[in-house]
């Protein structure tokens, strides 16, 4: 069972009252996001931020290098793929580095 005061010592206080904008001294996630037990909640693997990083970099790269070896003699179908996949590759990436967040 968790006492009140080990409660008060987890949270950086931004007021004199608890709040849900504070922050745990451990994971720095608000009070908000945190369990009925103040437990910390679970962050995402870093695999599964690694292999969106690979994946999205490996399409970025596929897409646009597909399209400067193929120039403008490619039909526009075709076209519309490799800027998908490039996009895709984006996208991913950034979901990437968002799931691995900064490093405590």
């Amino acid at each position: 069972m968790t006492s009140s005061t080990d409660i008060a010592r987890q949270f950086y206080s931004w007021v004199r009252q608890p709040s849900n904008v504070d922050r745990c001294e451990r994971c720095h996630l608000p009070r908000s996001v945190h369990g009925a037990d103040w437990a910390c909640p679970g962050r995402p693997s870093n695999r599964v931020a690694t292999a969106l990083l690979v994946l999205g970099a490996a399409l970025t790269v596929a897409g646009i290098v597909l399209r400067v070896l193929a120039g403008s003699s490619v039909q526009s179908s075709r076209a519309m793929l490799m800027a998908d996949a490039t996009l895709l590759g984006i996208l991913l990436v950034i979901a990437g580095l968002t799931l691995s967040g900064r490093q405590r």
